[in-house]
Order: structure tokens, then C-alpha cells, then sequence
């Protein structure tokens, strides 16, 4: 069944009626992504390659505008490939506590754009991308081959633990009860919600 429709999962099946009770705006629902993606920074971003295989890569976002994540790429890396043959993609975090996680549904878009490139370049990035001594290619921001993924998200789930304590708490409760567990409160950001997001941020 897709995850985008009601679950027959009593465990989902609470988180989300917790969620639907969580009285978050969705500006209040980016800023707990935000929290999440600085504490871990490191995410796993998948895409289908253009056989049909799902492929995934570790990657640190340079930047979180509004609701659009932007990586740097070079442009002759196969999962640029991916992108232009299937731009469906997910981005996942899993907090340090191990409980918290974040999913991100969207479409990624190769961004060339010079002043965008430019605007979170950091000198560190040149380790990622060769010299080749040709005047062009110089593994710096106005190298050609250097470029943004840009994913606007489709749908953002996220799911805020109240810690490994409470979750044991809860499972063991849950054990006894006949209950379920569901140890903190699924968060969902829908496609109507960003939306509204990204055309406040672009200030369209």
C-alpha cells in the first residue's frame, strides 16, 4: 500500500493521528526539519538509474532554501544520469538518537546557474573536483562541470522521537496494554504546504 494513503500499521496509524494534533503551521513543520537536517547534516540521497536499479549515495546538502535542497554535483557524475532520466527522488535523515527520521519525496533538477553555484561555494569543495590545468576545468565555482541538485519536495515526513527512554516506555506499555507503541509524533509536510513554502521563500 503506498505510504501516501491510509496504513493499516497501528503504530503509523497513531504517529499520524498524533500528528493531525500537533497544531503546527507548515513554516513550524520546516523549521523541526531544519533542526533535524543541522543536527545530522549527512543524509542518503536515492535515485533510479537509468536501468531501473535504485542507487544510493551519502551527500551533505550546502544549503535549505525554504523547502528546496540544493547539493553540489559534478555534471559528469553518474548520478546526474539518473536525475535526467528519472528526476523522481528521497532524500533520508536518521537523528543521532536513532529514533528520530526525516523522508523527503521530490524532484531533483540540475541547477548550472553561475550565481547560484557561487553563492554557497566553499573552498573545501575544490578536494571533490580536479585541476586539469586547461584554463577551464579548474575544480573551483566557475568550473563548467560544477553544478547544484536542486530537490523540491513533493512530501516530507518526519517523525520526532521522544528519545530511546520514552520509547521504551512505550513499548513495554504497549507489551502489556495490547497496545501499539508510537513513541513521538509523525510530522507531515504535504504538497499544498510546500507550496506555500517555496512561493513565500522566492517571494513569488
Amino acid at each position: 500500500m503506498s505510504t501516501t494513503h491510509q496504513t493499516a500499521d497501528p503504530t503509523a496509524q497513531k504517529a499520524a493521528a498524533q500528528a493531525d494534533h500537533s497544531g503546527l503551521d507548515p513554516k513550524q513543520k520546516l523549521d523541526a526539519l531544519k533542526e533535524l537536517v543541522a543536527a545530522t547534516q549527512t543524509c542518503m540521497l536515492t535515485s533510479q538509474t537509468p536501468e531501473g536499479r535504485l542507487a544510493s549515495r551519502a551527500m551533505h546538502a550546502a544549503a535549505l532554501e525554504g523547502p528546496v535542497f540544493r547539493f553540489y554535483t559534478n555534471t559528469e557524475s553518474g548520478k546526474v544520469d539518473d536525475l535526467e532520466s528519472h528526476p523522481e527522488v528521497n532524500i533520508s535523515y536518521v537523528g543521532k538518537d536513532g529514533q528520530s527520521w526525516a523522508s523527503v519525496s521530490g524532484r531533483a533538477k540540475i541547477n548550472t546557474d553561475r550565481g547560484a553555484v557561487k553563492k554557497h561555494w566553499s573552498s573545501a569543495l575544490k578536494a571533490w573536483f580536479d585541476n586539469k590545468k586547461d584554463g577551464k576545468h579548474t575544480g573551483d565555482e566557475n568550473d563548467p562541470r560544477v553544478a547544484l541538485i536542486d530537490v523540491h519536495p513533493t512530501e516530507i515526513r518526519l517523525y520526532n522521537s521522544e528519545g530511546k527512554f520514552s520509547t521504551a516506555i512505550s513499548a513495554a506499555k504497549a507489551a502489556v496494554t495490547g497496545g501499539v507503541a508510537a513513541p513521538g509524533k509523525l510530522i507531515i509536510l504535504n504538497e499544498s504546504e510546500l507550496s506555500v513554502l517555496a512561493t513565500h521563500f522566492t517571494g513569488a
